[in-house]
C-alpha cells in the first residue's frame, strides 16, 4: 500500500461545503435532539461545537469557567461556551500560519497557573516551514481574546521539509512543559541526540527563555540537547497525561505499514528510546538493531488496511461514558475509527463517517473528537467495552 502522509490525507479527505452553518452550536445538554449524534457499535457521540473550519485540536482551560478552546488548521483559535461559538477568534494567525501538506495551527496548552497568570502556548508551522512555539498572557479584562503583542517565543524551530511537524503541547503532572517535534522527514534525525528532531522535549517555561530541569536524561551528556526526554519517533502528532494514573500516553504516525501507541508509566525518568527508524511499530527494518534491550516497544499497533495516521488520545476519565473509564482511547483519521487497547490488541469501540484529526479532554475528564471534514467538535457521551 502506498504510503499516505496523515495531513496530507487530512487535506484531501476534506471537502468543503459551499457555505458553513450559519447557526454556531455549543450544548452540552443531553436535553437537545439527538438526531445528529453518531451511534457506534460501541460508543455515543454528541456534536457540541458546529461550523468550524477543519479543527485540530480542542481543550478547556482550567479556569473553571466551562469554555472551549479550538484550533482551526488555518490559524484561528475559537471559544465556545453556554452561548455559542464566539464570532471574534481569541487569537487569529491567518496569514502567519503556513496549511500546506501537513502544516497549520496544530497545538495548543494551558499553563497549569493559567487562572492566575494568564499563560497559553500555541504550536504552529509558519510561512518559512519552521516550527514556532509561542507564549501568550491573556487578561482578566478580555478573556475571550488575546492581545498578538504579548506573544513571547519559547521555542522557533528551522525545518527543512513541510512534514513532520508534532505539534502537541502538554503540561506534565510535573508541572514541565512538554513539546512533541517529529523528524522532518530525515528518519536518522530521530536517533541523533544533537538535534531535537524525532523528540519530545521537556522544558521548565516559569520564566522565559525556558530552561532545562537539572532532572532531563541528557542534560549532562555531551553534545546532545538537554531539552530531549524521549527519542526514536517519527511523527508524535499526540501525546496526553493520564490525570489519575499520570501515565503518558504517545501516538506516533507511522510510515508505509505501521501506526503505534507508547505508553511511558508515570514516574519514568526519562530517556525513552521509541526505535524510529529502526523499527516501525514492532517491525523491526534495521537487523543490527533488532534485539536491542534498550529500545520500548509499542503497546498497541496496527496496519494500513484502510487506516493511514494514528490519532493518540487519552485515557478516559470522565462522568459521561462511566463504562469507558480506564480505558486509553484513540482513533485513525482516515477510517473515523476510534479503539481502546486491551492485552496488546487494538479493540474497536465504532467506526464514524468523520476525519478524525485530534482527541481533547476538558476539566472533568470527559473526551472530545475533532472532526476535521465536518467542522464540528463531539463529545463522547457514552460507551462500552465490548
Amino acid at each position: 500500500m502506498p504510503r499516505i502522509r496523515p495531513l496530507i490525507a487530512l487535506a484531501a479527505a476534506v471537502v468543503l461545503a459551499g457555505a458553513l452553518v450559519s447557526g454556531l452550536v455549543f450544548v452540552r445538554s443531553r436535553a437537545r435532539a439527538q438526531s445528529d449524534w453518531l451511534q457506534g457499535k460501541n460508543l455515543t457521540l454528541e456534536p457540541v461545537v458546529k461550523g468550524l473550519k477543519e479543527p485540530t485540536y480542542v481543550a478547556e482551560p482550567p479556569d473553571g469557567t466551562k469554555r472551549l478552546f479550538v484550533l482551526e488548521r488555518a490559524g484561528a483559535v475559537r471559544v465556545a461556551d453556554s452561548g455559542g461559538l464566539k464570532a471574534t477568534p481569541f487569537l487569529d494567525l491567518t496569514g502567519q500560519v503556513s496549511t500546506g501538506t501537513e502544516e497549520g495551527l496544530i497545538g495548543l496548552a494551558f499553563d497549569p497557573n493559567f487562572k492566575t497568570n494568564g499563560y497559553v502556548y500555541i504550536d504552529y508551522t509558519a510561512n518559512d516551514a519552521s516550527v514556532q512555539v509561542i507564549r501568550y498572557t491573556v487578561t482578566g479584562d478580555h478573556p475571550d481574546q488575546v492581545d498578538p503583542s504579548t506573544a513571547e517565543t519559547v521555542l522557533a524551530l528551522p525545518k527543512k521539509s513541510k512534514y513532520h511537524n508534532g505539534g502537541m503541547l502538554a503540561f506534565g503532572p510535573d508541572g514541565y512543559l512538554y513539546i512533541a517535534i517529529g523528524d522532518d522527514e530525515a528518519s536518522e534525525k530521530a536517533q541523533d541526540l544533537s538535534t531535537v528532531t524525532g523528540k519530545i522535549l521537556r522544558v521548565d517555561v516559569s520564566s522565559l527563555p525556558y530552561t532545562i530541569p537539572s532532572s532531563n536524561p541528557f542534560v549532562s551528556r555531551e553534545g546532545a540537547r538537554g531539552e530531549i526526554w524521549a527519542y526514536g519517533l517519527r511523527n508524535p502528532w499526540r501525546f496526553s497525561f493520564d490525570r489519575v494514573a499520570g501515565d503518558m500516553w504517545i501516538g506516533d504516525v507511522g510510515d508505509a505499514t505501521w501506526e503505534e501507541v507508547n505508553m511511558l508509566p508515570a514516574g519514568y525518568e526519562g530517556g525513552a528510546n521509541f526505535g524510529w527508524p529502526y523499527y516501525e511499530g514492532a517491525q523491526c527494518n534495521v537487523s543490527e538493531h533488532c534485539n536491542d534491550p534498550d529500545l520500548i516497544m509499542p503497546v498497541v499497533t496496527y496496519d494500513h488496511n484502510m487506516n493511514c495516521a494514528v490519532m493518540g488520545g487519552y485515557v478516559y476519565r470522565g462522568p459521561s461514558a462511566p463504562g469507558l473509564v480506564g480505558s486509553y482511547l484513540y482513533g485513525d483519521l482516515c477510517t473515523g475509527g476510534i479503539f481502546t487497547v486491551r492485552d496488546g490488541k487494538r479493540v474497536e469501540l465504532g467506526y464514524n463517517p468523520i476525519k478524525v484529526s485530534s482527541f481533547g479532554e476538558d476539566q472533568n475528564g470527559d473526551v472530545y473528537v475533532c472532526d476535521l471534514q465536518g467542522g464540528v467538535i463531539y463529545r463522547i457521551a457514552g460507551g462500552s467495552l465490548p
